[in-house]
Parts: C-alpha cells; structure tokens; sequence
C-alpha cells in the first residue's frame, strides 16, 4: 500500500541559505556571518539568564524567507494579501519602517506555503533581495527605495524552478551571486552591486534549490556553490571556475535539489547529496591546483530539508525528525533525540538554538556529550520555517504569521497547568508507581488487568503503551500526521513509555511505534489488530463508539468470481487483467448495473470488497456486476494517466459489455476507489460522464489531483448529472509541518459538488487513512450508488 502512495509524496524543497562576511553587520544571511548557521564568538547567556521571553511581535505574512539584522535594522521577505514584500522593522522596537514590493503574491505549490522563500541579503546600506519568480534586486536600506532590479528570466535566461527562486544572494569581491539555472553553462552568475549588471554566468548543472556560500581554501576566499551533481569553487572576481567536483548528488528535494554546503574548516565541506545520505568532501589548494577528496559518505544526516549547523569539530541538525549530533571527521552519529522535534539550528558560542516546525523555541548545549535543554518557549501557534537570527544579544525569528525579537530572561520560572493525564485513571496509576519502591511489580499488575491495548478511557481518552528494552520510543500515527514522530515518556527506572491523547469518542487510526530510532514503525505487540496505510504495516485500534463493521465470508450465499484477461493496445501490448463479481443467481437474460473498481487487487484483499457484496447484494444493494482491475505494479506506476483511462473506457467496458449481461449506458455504470484509486475514480467519472452514471471516493488526496485539479473538470450537475459517495477522514493524508491537509481539500470539494448542484452522500468522519477505516463504509458507497428498490 505504501507503494501506491508514494507518488503524494513528492517533497517540496524549501531551505536556501545566504550570507555574506561584515564586521558591521550581525546576521547578514540565512546561514550568519560564517555561512555554518553559527556565531562562534558570542556567548547566550552572558549574564546568568537562564529563560526567554519575547521582546516584540509583529504580525507579516507568510514566507519561507529568514530574518537577517544589521545597522539597527531587521528585515525579511513574506506574503501579505496579494502582493509579496521585503520588509524592514526596527531592531528596538519592532516598528516597520518600510515596505518594498517585489510583486505579486507567489502562491504555494503541492502543500507549500505562499509567499517569497529566498533569504535577502544585507551589505553596507544596501538590501539585495530575489524574488520567487526571478526578480532579483537592491535597496537602499534606510528607506526601501529601490536601486536596481533586474529578472533572471526574462533578461537572463533562467528557468523558475517550480516552488520558485529560493537561492539567496551572496556578495565577494564587489560581485553579487546567485544560483541561476540558465541553460548552456549557467547555472551560477555575478551581477554588479552598483546597476545590477550581468558580470559573467558559468557552470554546466541543474540548479533548483540551492544557494551558493563564501569559503576561504589555500587562503583564498571563493564562492562554493553546489547543483543537483557537482561543486562548483568560483573566483567571483575574475568569473573563473577554480575546481568543480561531481558529488554524486541525487536531484531530490530532500537530497541535492535543496543542499547547500556547510563548511567544516579546513576546506571540507558537508553537502546533503542524496535523500539518504550525506558526503564530506576536502578541497585543498596544491601548487595552483586543487584536489578534491571524498573523506566520508553515509546517512548519519538524511531525509531533510534542515541544513545543519556546524560547531568545534561536529555537525548538530535533523536526520529525519531526530536530532542528531555527527562528528566531522569521521561522519559518526554521537548521538539522536527525538527532542525538540523537527527544527532548525542556529549555534551561538556554546549553545544551539531550535525553533521548531510547530513554533517552540529550544536551547540546548552544543556538546557531543548528549541532548541537554536549558530553556524553551512556546513561541508560535503556526508554521515556522526559517532559521533564528542572533544579533546584538537577542534572537529573531518568524513564522508564517509573526516576526518577532526574542529577549534572555533572568529566569525561567513558569506555572505549569497541571496535566490532563493526571486526572485520568491512568494518571492515577501513574501517581501510585510514583509511591512504591518496586514499580515493575505494579506495573506486571496492571498490565495484566487489561482486557486490550491501547488503553481506553470513555468517552474520548487513550493511552498508547510500550514496554520493552529501548532507550527511545517514538509514535506515528494518523491522528498525528506525515512526517511527525512524537516521543513517548518514559516511566523513570522501568521499562514503561506511554503516549496520551484525546479523540472523538468515535475515532479510528492506525498507530506504530519507533524504537530506538529505527528506520521504520513497527505494529504495537500488546495489539493483535493490524492496520495498514501512511505508515506501513502497523497497529489499528477504535473508540468504542465507532461503528465501523466488517463482513466474514458468506459460504452460503457466495457470488462467482471469474478472470478476464485481454492485450491493451492502450498500455502498449501489455496482458491486463480483472477480475469480476457475478451475484448470487447471476442470469445471463437479466441486465445488471456495473461498478469499476480501481486498485482491485487492493480492494478484494484488503478492503474485503467480496465478502462485502455477498452480504449486501440483494438486501440493501441492487444485484450488480463488480469489476476490480488490476494494477501493473512494474508498468502502470502513477495510474493516472491518459493511457490508463483509454484502457478502462475504451477496451474494458465494452469487453464486460460483450462478455456479460450489463447495462451498457451510463444510466447502469459506476466507477470507484480508496486511497490511490480514489483521485483516479473521480478523474474518471468527471472527464467520461457520458460513460459513468456515479463516482465513490474514498480518502482522494485532492490537494494532489493532478495536471487539472478537480474543481476544473466539474462542470455542473446539469451537465454532467452524476450520482456521488465521498468520504474521508478528519485524520486524513496531512503534513502539520507543511501547509497540506487532505481533510481540508476534502471538505473545499464538498462544498464545492453542493455549490453545483450535486447531493454527495458520505461526508467526514473522525478515522484515519487506511483500509480499516473505508472497508467499514463500503456497504454504504455501494448503498449510495445502487440502491436497492426501498432502500436507503
């Protein structure tokens, strides 16, 4: 099932980095003064604070762009309305002094957010900038008034990558540069700092996502730039290639499409070159010629689009959504935490600041010897996706909504409201282990007395156990959401780690733990139900008010199934195959009603669809004719596309129609799907409405419909009148670290369907994504499309 999934899943690059070297300025780029997200010289807590607190907050719109400070001034691109700005606020006291507009708003793309993602640039009074769709600029830092602008498509040659421009500007020896992914050997380019002039363009590769930074090898300072494959060292001021290297990068998002070096002294760099792994190359100045050495290459640093920072010998950032601390020279994991959660680090002196994907703000020590927090603060209510900024003693930092300065307190004293866990019954429990001497016995005790796991608590409590050897345990889950692991606490000395939470008291999911920072989730071994999805072959479990059904077999009252097999012109010569339902007391001089159903194979194994109609069929179903087609995992992949829909239209349909007893107008046909089928059902139905009488979906991932989005084939019910089922889950397909939530779409369609005319039937309900979760309505898709005379 995960295979079929994969294609919803295409990551969105995001980070860039920038920056440029200046006594006068603080924090001029993305990736501060030394382009290694650190401040080696400064010191957090110079004076015993040991808290946070915020100093001012002022509201923006959404970006991914970083804040950058200098000469009194903080400044950061965002969205706001329809247009998209670069801003400047006051360092004292957060008052916007200027407002520059680069144009209008760029608008998210596959569960991006809106607005600018490159990180400006601040030299001297002036302000370089680069919008999403290649505006590049200067300012004038004092008013915003604009200096030069120039496009880099327009003027350049250059191609927007798809989430649009995210290099950050850089500037050594009077050259500005930028990452500019123009054909013929230009993929980087130096502009003048004074009109914006072209200076020079160079370097064969593919750029996306990446942004070039500022290194000094053999004594020279260069511009080391990286894209999808090779290295690039520049002498900006000549505009001559120097060394280039092929790194073996992978052009995904999560890999090289979005790196960027991070320097490590002595001429080694570390480039996040795949999306399971990381290189640390040495480039060293020989005689006038360089050599470039790969000293490690392995996947202690993976999966992210978090660059790491680097300090005194060792890499601190994200592997996945585990922190992870990797030594230098030898690429050796240290250490992991799954503490603070997924963030970005900024170093200053001896401590690492993270603000988190959610918005908390942590800071930890920058040691090899473990995760150690001193202080937190819960900073935002939305997305933040930039790392802080450290200038003249406090931090900065923003999310999609909010810029804000960030002061050191003198403590860090806070009433903590006392935990919901605690007045649970299971908080009790809790409270006695506190109490006794030998905890493990009480534990066995109670572990004995429950009837299943997780532990449930009417109406809408549930506690998810592990116990077992592990120094970590983590959960995923449905109720949590793509790309979120949560820690489990730990019962201090036993072996106990428990996860609460609070759901409907009609809720369903799929759950999985992670021990020890596995590669992958695995079911819950107190939990012998099974429940496949987002997460691969993991646990299910249900509130008790949930009315999910499933249907056993019916020997007694069984249907036929037969095999179909034809040559698909349509998918190249290719043997294709279906299998098809014949109802009890199938009549050959009878007419009956067809439904299609895609990813067949998934729906008779997984969703039960066979024992489902030998128990429906007649008693609250019309008798019907079912089709399950059968996907090519080697050849079809996405099935989405034109070849496959011919196929099913135009080679599939007439063959059932021949070979049996149908109804062959769209007055007795019907398409559907789940999961990976489900957008697949609808495409169908709504491109062919005069093929399909009637669509089911469930769970479409309709945020992720494909070249047309839905709403654009849907013309109307007086044009295309068509009988429709849709359903999904409050905890459907979503990122609560990005800006995509299936549910959401979901609900947009069925307001949208209303809007036009259509009565959908279905509707949204507290479950996850999974077979689980829509084999317990399948009776009432089918109900809904082919009643049976009387019934409802």
């Amino acid at each position: 099932m995960r295979g079929r999934q994969s294609w919803i899943f295409a990551g969105i690059a995001l980070c860039a980095l920038t920056g440029t070297v200046q006594a006068d300025i603080d924090w001029p780029g993305l990736r501060g003064p030394n382009f290694d997200g650190s401040v080696r010289d400064a010191t957090l807590f110079a004076s015993g604070e040991t808290g946070l607190t915020v100093g001012w907050s002022q509201t923006i719109g959404p970006g991914y762009s970083s804040v950058v400070v200098g000469n009194g001034r903080v400044v950061t691109m965002h969205g706001g309305g329809d247009k998209d700005f670069v801003s400047a606020f006051d360092v004292e006291s957060g008052e916007e002094v200027w407002r520059y507009e680069i144009g209008e708003t760029y608008a998210g793309r596959d569960g991006s957010h809106d607005g600018p993602i490159s990180t400006p640039l601040l030299s001297g009074n002036r302000v370089f900038g680069l919008g999403p769709r290649g505006k590049l600029f200067a300012l004038d830092l004092t008013d915003g008034a604009e200096v030069w602008s120039t496009h880099l498509v327009d003027e350049h040659g250059a191609t927007k990558p798809h989430y649009g421009f995210t290099t950050a500007p850089i500037l050594i020896d009077e050259v500005v540069v930028v990452e500019l992914g123009a054909a013929e050997g230009k993929a980087i380019a130096g502009f003048d700092p004074a009109d914006g002039k072209l200076l020079w363009a160079l370097g064969e590769d593919k750029v996306n996502y990446q942004s070039p930074i500022i290194a000094k090898i053999g004594g020279k300072n260069q511009v080391v730039a990286v894209g999808d494959t090779k290295m690039f060292g520049i002498d900006a001021a000549d505009g001559k290639i120097l060394w280039e290297y092929e790194y073996q990068g992978d052009g995904s998002a999560m890999g090289s499409a979005s790196a960027v070096p991070v320097p490590a002294g002595d001429g080694r760099f570390l480039v996040v070159s795949k999306s399971d792994g990381s290189t640390m190359v040495r480039v060293e100045s020989k005689d006038g010629a360089y050599e470039i050495t790969e000293l490690w290459a392995n996947n202690s640093i993976r999966g992210t689009y978090v660059t790491p920072a680097y300090h005194d010998g060792h890499f601190y950032g994200m592997s996945g959504r585990i922190f992870v601390c990797v030594e230098a020279a030898t690429g050796e994991t240290l250490w992991k935490s799954r503490q603070p959660g997924d963030g970005f680090p900024t170093v200053v002196g001896d401590k690492i600041v993270i603000i988190t994907k959610p918005g908390s703000l942590h800071v930890i020590d920058a040691s090899p010897k473990g995760y150690n927090e001193i202080a937190q603060l819960d900073l935002f209510d939305e997305h933040s996706w930039s790392e802080v900024a450290f200038a003249g003693g406090h931090l900065f930092a923003r999310s999609m909504n909010q810029l804000v300065r960030v002061d050191l307190a003198k403590s860090v004293e806070a009433a903590q409201a006392a935990s919901w866990v605690k007045k649970t019954k299971f908080g009790s429990f809790l409270a006695k282990l506190d109490a006794v001497t030998d905890r493990n016995a009480l534990i066995d005790s109670f572990m004995a007395e429950q009837k299943s796991f997780p532990v449930i608590e009417a109406p809408g409590i549930v506690h998810f156990i592990y116990r077992g050897e592990a120094e970590d345990v983590g959960i995923v889950s449905d109720l949590l959401g793509f790309r979120r692991e949560d820690p489990m606490v730990r019962v201090p000395g036993t072996d106990l780690f428990y996860y609460s939470m609070r759901v409907e008291p009609n809720a369903a999911a799929t759950y999985g733990f992670i021990a020890d920072y596995a590669d992958e989730a695995v079911p819950d071994p107190l939990n012998d139900s099974p429940g496949s999805g987002l997460f691969g072959d993991v646990s299910f479990f249900s509130m008790p008010a949930w009315k999910g059904f499933e249907y056993e077999e019916a020997p007694g009252n069984s249907g036929t199934m037969e095999t179909v097999e034809w040559e698909s012109a349509a998918k190249e010569g290719q043997k294709r195959t279906a299998e098809v339902y014949l109802p009890v007391g199938y009549d050959a001089s009878k007419k009956y009603p067809v439904i299609y159903i895609h990813l067949g194979q998934e729906a008779l194994k997984d969703g039960l669809m066979k024992n489902t109609l030998d128990h429906v069929v007649g008693k609250t179903v019309r008798p019907l004719v079912a089709v399950f087609i059968h996907v090519d995992e080697e050849n079809d992949g996405d099935t989405r596309t034109p070849a496959y829909y011919t196929m099913v239209t135009e080679e599939l349909i007439p063959l059932i129609d021949e070979k049996y007893s149908t109804i062959a107008s769209r007055d007795g046909r019907v398409t559907i799907g789940s999961g990976g089928g489900a957008n697949v059902a609808l495409a169908a139905a709504f491109s062919n409405p005069e093929m399909f009488g009637g669509v089911g979906a469930q769970s479409a991932a309709l945020g992720f419909f494909g070249p047309v989005p839905f709403a654009d084939l849907v013309k109307g019910v007086d044009e295309q009148p068509m009988a429709i089922y849709l359903d999904w889950g409050t905890y459907h397909l979503r990122s609560p670290h990005e800006a995509w939530d299936m549910s959401v779409e979901s609900r947009k369609a069925w307001e949208m369907l209303r809007e036009k005319g259509y009565r959908p039937a279905g509707g949204e309900r507290p479950e996850g994504y999974g077979w689980r979760c829509w084999r317990a309505h399948s009776e009432e898709l089918l109900t809904a499309l082919f009643p049976l005379d009387g019934a409802s």
